[in-house]
């Protein structure tokens, strides 16, 4: 269990603090100067004797309130608070600003102490006493018990002491699923040792050895010793406060920070847009307005950000949806908790829960955002699952939301096997998912459509894709189609040859004068390879007049048996197959996965001109795409052109 204080500076929060355990908080000499806590400091109890014995963590927050900050990332992540008040003063300015933030935190479980009770008259301790009932009154922490003390004679302390380790025992253990995720707050050089940093597992777990992410330079490192709760440890898990001493070949070269993320590989993609949900403080007099500048806390981190409300204004005591766009990536999850303050830092303002950390990894129109951020709401993932299923009608883009709630493998393919869905990919969303009885009914027009084709266009081998989806988009989006298209070649249901679609055992078939005039054009296309020749150059290596090739080479490309890549050129499939095949391997090939058209031509061995257009005609088939200068790969080949037809099969 991890325990935080709370309350006004000097109310003695540091005295309780090592009258319960036994140690002085106060590490740094200034603060040992002033008699007041500035940073954090931190105390470790044990539940009983004996190396195995459950630990409870205290983490000392300052309560001035110059050092909110420093209090805030101290709170980020605990399970219960001591919250410490002064019988003399009652209820002051930070005692009444740190419980706001213990709410908008999201903190439930703890105990009030009622220091200094040896220095007020009964009458007065019991005043002070009720104003912390009033103060408490209509909290989630209204419950909280509330023990009279006095530290320097040890008054109360095993009262309190009793409180702490009763939660102990019954308080839940986290869940130590998901990947893992580390807020620093400390990190110092031990000699000796190399790199430490201190924090708390907010979810998974990890052991000795573990290859991990600095989330902000995105740098490896690896575990090479933990400390868990003050003790040597093999492994840890979520919800325990731990010393690491990291070792990386890049580690000295960058600076680790209060506030940085240590995470599993597959949390590494942090964000700076937010969708949240917002709340302002009731004690606030003035609502937050559209593009506000605010100091966002997430776990330990102290960043700057704006606020792009989503629809009306959040008042006083009300919540709302907004975007917040922060000036540096933090590593959130779907659920965590935030607070914001005003740009001076001096002010809480309020605070709220994260639905989509990673509001950058898809453009969600503007009409469907509420929905989505209203189907986020749900904190079982699969209740979320399933309440977007109706605003992402057209797939839920699965790799955002197996991130955006920390998800393992084997949660989403348990989701996916529960909700009876079906997953495919698409060219920007990566793999999405969609009902399987929506999915069978598009597969179901698909097929007809292909079918309606076959009637209307008895002589033609297919269609293209586009053929397909520009009559049917009324039914779904072009990525939708795709993949569905996909999947029904991949069952066998449809089928891809020379780029056409068509339905098994369908195949145009040529006249006996085609035929015979197609054996001479594949001959001569065969033996030019990789680089045919133009439309007007084949009369006179054929011998026939262009009268007559013109035609024929547009009834050849609608029946499959040629490929029209530019106005005067045409390609056997198998030459456009040998082509495609050399633009993925280059693309495989490289660091960055693209390749240029000098690179294509040189490793095609074929002219400039008719390289280019080549490549124009994969960037229209999809295959390709151009940025800039360059070329990726969007699909596989196969994926694109299937394979070729024979004349063999197909003449009479």
């Amino acid at each position: 269990m991890i325990v935080a204080t709370a309350g006004h500076v000097d109310h003695g929060k540091t005295l309780l603090i090592k009258a319960l355990t036994g140690v002085d908080t106060s590490r740094l000499p200034e603060e040992q100067a002033r008699g007041m806590t500035i940073d954090l400091g931190f105390a470790y109890h044990a539940l009983a004797a004996g190396d195995g014995a459950a630990v409870i963590g205290f983490v000392d927050v300052p309560g001035h309130e110059r050092f909110v900050r420093n209090m805030l990332a101290g709170v980020a992540a605990i399970d219960f608070v001591l919250m410490v008040v002064a019988a003399d003063d009652g209820p002051m300015p930070q005692t009444r600003e740190h419980l706001a933030i213990l709410e908008l935190l999201g903190i439930t479980q703890g105990v009030v102490a009622l220091t200094k009770i040896d220095r007020v008259s009964a009458e007065r301790a019991q005043a002070a006493h009720d104003e912390v009932v009033a103060m408490l009154a209509g909290t989630p922490l209204a419950a909280m018990p509330i023990v009279a003390t006095a530290s320097p004679r040890g008054e109360g302390i095993a009262q309190l002491r009793t409180h702490l380790l009763a939660a102990a025992a019954t308080l839940a253990a986290r869940s130590s699923h998901g990947h893992f995720r580390f807020a620093i707050d400390r990190s110092f050089i031990l000699e000796g040792a190399g790199r430490v940093v201190t924090g708390t597992i907010f979810s998974g777990a990890l052991a000795v050895g573990d290859e991990l992410l600095l989330a902000s330079a995105k740098v490896p490192v690896r575990v090479r010793s933990i400390h868990a709760h003050n003790r040597p440890a093999q492994s840890a898990q979520a919800g325990t406060r731990c010393g690491l001493n990291l070792t990386g070949p890049d580690l000295r070269r960058h600076e680790i920070r209060r506030g940085d993320w240590l995470v599993a590989p597959a949390l590494a993609p942090a964000s700076s847009r937010l969708h949240v949900e917002l709340q302002v403080l009731a004690s606030e007099t003035k609502g937050l307005r559209d593009r506000q500048p605010v100091h966002v806390h997430l776990g330990a981190s102290d960043v700057l950000g704006r606020i792009n409300l989503l629809a009306s204004p959040i008042t006083p005591g009300h919540s709302g949806l907004a975007t917040i766009v922060l000036e540096e990536p933090v590593v959130a999850v779907r659920g965590d908790r935030f607070v914001i303050r005003d740009q001076s830092a001096t002010r809480t303002l309020g605070g709220g829960r994260v639905l989509d950390p990673i509001a950058t990894a898809r453009a969600i129109p503007r009409a469907h955002l509420s929905a989505v951020l209203a189907a986020l709401t749900h904190d079982d993932p699969q209740q979320a699952l399933d309440a977007l299923l109706i605003p992402l009608a057209e797939g839920i883009p699965l790799d955002w939301f197996q991130r955006s709630f920390n998800l393992q493998d084997e949660d989403i393919a348990a989701l996916i096997a529960a909700l009876d869905l079906i997953t495919f990919s698409a060219l920007k969303e990566g793999k999405l998912a969609l009902p399987r009885v929506r999915w069978r009914a598009l597969a179901t027009t698909i097929l007809a459509q292909v079918a309606a084709f076959h009637a209307a266009n008895s002589a033609v081998a297919g269609c293209t894709e586009a053929e397909i989806i520009k009559p049917l988009l009324g039914h779904g989006s072009a990525n939708l189609m795709r993949g569905a298209i996909a999947d029904l070649v991949r069952e066998g249901k449809l089928e891809r040859r020379a780029g056409l679609l068509h339905l098994p055992g369908h195949a145009a078939v040529l006249s006996k004068s085609d035929a015979a005039l197609w054996k001479k054009v594949e001959a001569l296309l065969t033996a030019h390879g990789k680089q045919p020749p133009a439309l007007h150059d084949i009369p006179e290596l054929v011998g026939i007049p262009l009268e007559t090739i013109r035609p024929f080479f547009e009834r050849a490309a609608h029946q499959g048996y040629l490929l029209h890549v530019r106005k005067y050129r045409y390609f056997l499939p198998h030459t456009i197959g040998v082509l495609a095949a050399i633009a993925e391997q280059l693309a495989h090939k490289s660091a960055h996965h693209q390749f240029t058209a000098r690179e294509y031509r040189d490793e095609c061995g074929i002219g400039r001109n008719v390289a280019i257009e080549v490549l124009e005609y994969f960037d229209r088939i999809g295959l390709t795409l151009r940025i800039g200068e360059t070329r990726r790969l969007r699909r596989p080949v196969a994926a694109v052109l299937g394979r070729a037809p024979t004349a063999a099969a197909n003449s009479p």
